[in-house]
């Protein structure tokens, strides 16, 4: 006989999902509706990876043009490059950390933030098991990687010295990237350890490295990933970034109560050169392990917390990074409010 077994948190994001697909014929109002399909372009941090999943599929699944959009996905080169990007008006939204975004905006406030994709910093501090970076006072005269200079790693470090009143001239820095790889240069000697994300922590975890891997978010606590714009394209542009909102939403909604992951993974990768699908199961490990950190932004819609961006805010001026500023409305609350009002 056949039974089958209803697990109650994917019953309930299922819910969700329906619940939101269904009141989008109300949001595709004005541009959208009378445009029809309106063509954006997103631009990634880093390349394909498949922790961006949430718009790569909201693309091939064809959830985007649901919600009136046809979005092109542009593979960015550092958190730099996004900030760099949406402030030229050559894409209408990107995603990034929330301190470079608070960089930039220190010095620009022409960008702002629309979302939160992951509410707590993503990256984490690596090293060998033999050699463990336990701290950041471990770190003094001793040569650490990062993903790109000064982008989000190379702020996040100055921030956890600051944190531990380490003089970040005595902390080399040589950039690595954001894979595995960069693993070997520990074991060579050449940098004492690197910080990257969580998946490059799994993925090295999966294949059985002698790693310690810790979260930034222990010392210096601050927005992980937002989606910004620039506050003149949310001003011309806010349905549509509220539409963009609410297909990530439901996209999320998708991958996170579905049993079968493959069938997802082999459409995106038939579009996209995602750089997991490299391993022999084409990233689904890691694309189980990114879902978990997905659930509290699709259960909060993707909201801000704004005591992360005060944590993070205070740091980075203890480090030296930004100057101090009145303005401080790093986040604005309207598409998302109109994406699920």
């Amino acid at each position: 006989m056949n039974t089958f077994t209803i697990d109650r948190r994917k019953f309930l994001i299922g819910a969700q999902a329906l619940g939101a697909s269904a009141l989008m014929p109300g949001l595709m109002t004005g541009a959208a509706r009378a445009q029809g399909v309106t063509d954006v372009t997103y631009l990634t941090p880093f390349g394909y990876l498949i922790s961006f999943i949430e718009t790569m599929y909201s693309d091939v699944g064809g959830i985007f043009e649901k919600h009136g959009l046809n979005v092109t996905i542009e593979g960015g080169r550092g958190s730099s490059m996004a900030v760099q990007q949406v402030t030229a008006g050559n894409a209408l939204i990107s995603r990034t950390g929330g301190t470079d975004l608070i960089k930039a905006y220190a010095t620009d406030p022409s960008i702002v933030a629309v979302g939160d994709i992951y509410q707590r910093d993503i990256f984490y501090v690596i090293s060998a098991q033999d050699a463990p970076i336990e701290k950041p006072e471990d770190m003094a005269g001793k040569t650490m990687g990062i993903v790109s200079a000064a982008g989000a790693t190379e702020n996040i470090l100055d921030m956890m010295l600051a944190a531990r009143d380490v003089t970040k001239d005595d902390v080399p820095r040589e950039v690595v990237g954001n894979a595995p790889a960069a693993f070997e240069l520990v074991k060579q000697g050449r940098i004492a350890g690197f910080i990257a994300t969580s998946d490059t922590v799994f993925q090295l975890q999966v294949d059985k490295q002698p790693v310690v891997a810790w979260s930034t978010d222990e010392v210096a606590p601050c927005p992980g990933q937002v989606y910004m714009t620039s506050k003149k394209q949310l001003a011309e542009s806010g349905e549509q970034i509220a539409a963009f909102l609410a297909s990530v939403h439901e996209t999320l909604g998708i991958l996170l109560s579905s049993d079968d992951l493959a069938p997802i993974i082999d459409q995106v990768t038939a579009k996209y050169d995602v750089f997991e699908a490299n391993r022999p199961d084409k990233g689904l490990a890691v694309l189980k392990h990114t879902l978990a950190k997905y659930e509290a932004p699709y259960a909060d819609k993707l909201a801000s917390n704004e005591e992360s961006w005060k944590s993070a805010y205070a740091l980075m001026l203890k480090a030296g990074l930004i100057q101090e500023t009145a303005d401080q409305n790093f986040h604005d609350d309207t598409a998302r409010q109109l994406a699920f009002s």
